[in-house]
């Protein structure tokens, strides 16, 4: 073969190479237009924009969309499964959308609190705390006040990780500090008993009760009478000023200075 003949072989694979490139790209590009196309025509019938609302044919366009690769419609799609908005509930489904959604750099600190509780449990997934504890502290830095709550339990029972009662109190006081009423109750468990806390105060454990059951959690609302039966006058009246010093800090009530 001369020189001339090797050269335009070359020249005649690169270009081929490129043409390859070219068909992927152009298929790649077409396929994202459908699945946007596909993901607008589903938001008029999921809001009713200038269609008559339709859940169900909302959730068929978006799984249409997310079975075509669109990582946003796999979010939505592992969303409508989990509360059964356009289709059954099908918690296996909402699990394997969202978790694929989320492996590809789409989640929110909700959905990323729902694969911790899927790992966790191991429900429709093979239990993994690792993987539990990844997704539980990604929800709970991103503010979900469920999941700081459940991560702090995690670490103050130790269950699979090394106990730890600093973490444990610091995400147990944020989730408890954010208003979740759980939290808010486990506070005061902290403080009544002295597990996880310096050492046992009554009058911080019925301030926590107290702003529990204000929240209408029934067992915060128990353990605040009880606590009540066992304080002095002075006692409860220095709770209940703790417990309202607390609550303008959560509420984020001040007196505005002129």
């Amino acid at each position: 073969m001369t020189f001339y003949e090797r050269v335009k072989n070359k020249l005649r694979k690169i270009l081929s190479a490129f043409f390859v490139i070219a068909i992927i790209l152009h298929c790649s590009v077409a396929s994202m237009a459908a699945s946007d196309a596909l993901i607008d025509k589903a938001k008029k019938y999921y809001y009713g924009q200038g269609v008559s609302r339709n859940l169900n044919m909302a959730f068929k366009l978006y799984l249409k969309a997310a079975q075509q690769g669109s990582v946003d419609a796999m979010f939505v799609v592992g969303g409508l499964y989990m509360m059964g908005y356009g289709t059954a509930v099908n918690k296996d489904e909402a699990f394997k959308w969202l978790y694929n959604a989320a492996i590809n750099g789409r989640s929110s600190k909700e959905s990323q609190r729902i694969l911790g509780q899927f790992f966790m449990a191991g429900n429709g997934v093979p239990q993994n705390y690792e993987e539990a504890l990844r997704w539980y502290t990604l929800a709970a830095e991103g503010g979900d006040s469920e999941a700081q709550s459940e991560l702090a339990y995690i670490y103050f029972s130790g269950k699979n990780i090394e106990q730890d009662y600093e973490q444990a109190l610091y995400w147990f006081t944020v989730a408890a500090k954010n208003g979740y009423p759980l939290a808010q109750y486990n506070m005061g468990i902290l403080w009544y008993t002295g597990n996880g806390v310096p050492g046992a105060d009554t009058k911080k454990a019925y301030a926590w009760f107290s702003l529990s059951a204000a929240s209408g959690n029934a067992s915060g609302e128990a353990a605040k009478a009880f606590i009540e039966t066992i304080l002095g006058e002075d006692e409860l009246k220095s709770a209940q000023e703790y417990a309202m010093q607390l609550y303008r800090e959560i509420k984020n009530v001040r007196k505005v200075v002129e």
